[in-house]
């Protein structure tokens, strides 16, 4: 209101060319303009002005139209229930209004509303995609988490199946080839807490060649996989709906990613393809892994400590203890082995050490091992027996050479050990004869409690070619018992300010304190007190290996 006109008067119409210029200016406007009010006090609502931006946003308001018979919904109940704006789709384009009531001086004009209308549909599509690709993103990097690390074929197989459910499709498939006989699957269903799993023959196959093409890599996924699939046993009942097949690439294992009834958002299989990467590193890490630990279960029992016969048939009692430097590996560079009495009625028996610990002195000690199987075929005296021996870890020294063609990576070869064998007597006893190279010398335990030490000595085994090896023979009467050990045992440190030796004098006090026991009672008791020594320190590998002469007289 003017304040110079006197009160009551009519309110001014604006000249011709004022309106003019208003109308032009609206017109001007990128922003749709829209002004709608009613035509009295308490009628519908029309639109009184519309720029040529509204007018191509809702075509179907012009000036005059009633809103509410103009179908646009959104506009109509914002206008009912007096709202600030709305955002909706109208005709598939999103519009977001902002609602304005025009007022003069603080008096509303007629209860008119202008309305500011802009078209936000790619902004929000935008949003959306983002949002997508937020998803998406973490989705695949939780599922990586979850899949790596997991290492066990089966165990991947169901994981990979659960995460995707309901995420990919409502129900997810995987069928996996290893290279074995058998093709391993899962499939998880969206609602259920467990997956499904199952084997099927190569033979089962044979009514699906084309899946099984794309199973072993030799062709693409084509159309008719999805017929195939819907007749193999992997179902609880027929699949309905979409059948999107994708192939899990893998370095050691191949498969398909069946997604059942997947969703029609268009970034699915574009997020399938990627998860079904991410699938089979995990599931080829699982294959490589077993393949590995196979192979480590196949190496570590063929480097452990064979077992020891349960009759020499000689009448010899036997035990033994072991405790590797990695008990982790549970073997290392300490062997020892108690053969079965030969032709000559002789048992054989050894205990060992070769420079280093870990993997790489249980490989030297199983060469070792088998050197001296080769050479107990032409060869039985002890002292013989370790001077080829010591020949032969010589040469093959000189076969691994640097420079030598075909060298293996070259490795330590020395080894102290002791040898010998047991013949029985007539009175219960047994004669042993043993020769050694560079190792402790034996203990024998008295059945009267006396602690002996054996008198022999020679050099190390493997180091040069005149190397001195020692021999010795000692006659057990009945109860007695001869200890043959590793240096791990004087030589570990401990004890109250766990530097300390062990030392042979310990040694000789826990062997007297097991008079009477049987052998391995002998080497438990003595593993059980060089552990209380150690108190949980480092240590080199220990080795015990007890021989007995039996109480009481052979029939």
């Amino acid at each position: 209101m003017d304040p110079t006109m006197p009160a009551g008067a009519p309110t001014p119409t604006p000249p011709r060319g004022l309106r003019s210029l208003q109308a032009r200016m609206l017109a001007g406007l990128t922003e749709a303009v829209l002004v709608t009010g009613p035509v009295h006090p308490g009628g519908e609502e029309i639109v009184h002005a519309a720029n040529p931006a509204a007018a191509r946003l809702l075509p179907g308001l012009v000036v005059g139209t009633v809103v509410a018979d103009a179908g646009y919904d959104a506009l109509t109940d914002a206008l009912v229930r007096a709202r600030p704006g709305f955002e909706a789709e109208i005709d598939g384009r999103v519009l977001a209004a902002r609602a304005v009531r025009l007022d003069e001086d603080g008096a509303v004009v007629d209860a008119l509303t202008c309305w500011y209308l802009r078209d936000v549909t790619e902004e929000r599509r935008g949003s959306a995609s983002l949002v997508r690709a937020q998803a998406r993103a973490q989705f695949l990097a939780e599922a990586g988490r979850a899949l790596h690390g997991v290492l066990h074929l089966d165990r991947t197989l169901r994981t990979a199946v659960s995460l995707a459910a309901g995420v990919l499709a409502p129900t997810v498939l995987v069928m996996l080839a290893d290279g074995s006989d058998t093709v391993r699957w899962a499939r998880a269903d969206g609602g259920e807490s467990r997956p499904h799993t199952g084997e099927l023959t190569r033979t089962a196959l044979r009514s699906a060649p084309r899946l099984h093409e794309a199973l072993v890599g030799r062709a693409p996924v084509d159309p008719w996989v999805t017929v195939e699939l819907a007749e193999l046993p992997v179902w609880n009942e027929r699949p309905a709906g979409e059948v999107v097949v994708v192939p899990v690439p893998g370095a050691l294992v191949q498969g398909v990613l069946v997604l059942v009834g997947p969703a029609a958002d268009a970034d699915a299989l574009p997020l399938g393809e990627e998860y079904a990467v991410r699938v089979g590193t995990a599931l080829s890490a699982a294959a490589l892994y077993r393949e590995q630990a196979h192979l480590g279960h196949v190496l570590q029992a063929s480097l452990e400590p064979p077992p020891l016969p349960s009759d020499t048939a000689g009448g010899l009692l036997v035990g033994s203890a072991y405790r590797p430097a990695r008990e982790s590996l549970r073997v290392g560079g300490d062997f020892y082995e108690v053969l079965p009495r030969t032709d000559a009625g002789r048992t054989p028996f050894l205990l060992g050490d070769v420079c280093g610990k870990g993997i790489e002195a249980a490989v030297l000690s199983g060469r070792v091992r088998q050197s001296l199987h080769a050479l107990r075929l032409v060869e039985q005296d002890p002292a013989t027996l370790l001077r080829l021996l010591n020949v032969a870890l010589l040469d093959a020294a000189d076969l691994d050479a640097p420079g030598t063609p075909g060298a293996a990576v070259a490795m330590p070869r020395f080894a102290t050990m002791v040898l010998g064998d047991a013949a029985g007597l007539p009175d219960g006893g047994s004669r042993l004869r043993l020769a050694t190279g560079g190792h402790p010398p034996p203990y024998v335990l008295r059945a009267d409690g006396r602690v002996e030490e054996v008198d022999v000595a020679g050099s190390l085994v493997g180091a040069l070619r005149d190397a001195e090896v020692g021999a010795a023979e000692v006659v057990l009467a009945p109860g007695d018992t001869c200890l043959l050990y590793s240096d791990g045992v004087t030589e570990a440190r401990g004890g109250p300010t766990g530097r300390d030796f062990y030392g042979e004098e310990r040694l000789e006090a826990a062997l007297a304190g097991c008079v009477g026991a049987p052998p391995q009672v002998i080497c438990e008791r003595v593993l059980q007190l060089l552990g209380g020594w150690l108190g949980g320190r480092d240590h080199d590998d220990v080795a015990l290996l007890a021989l007995q002469a039996p109480t009481g007289r052979r029939a």
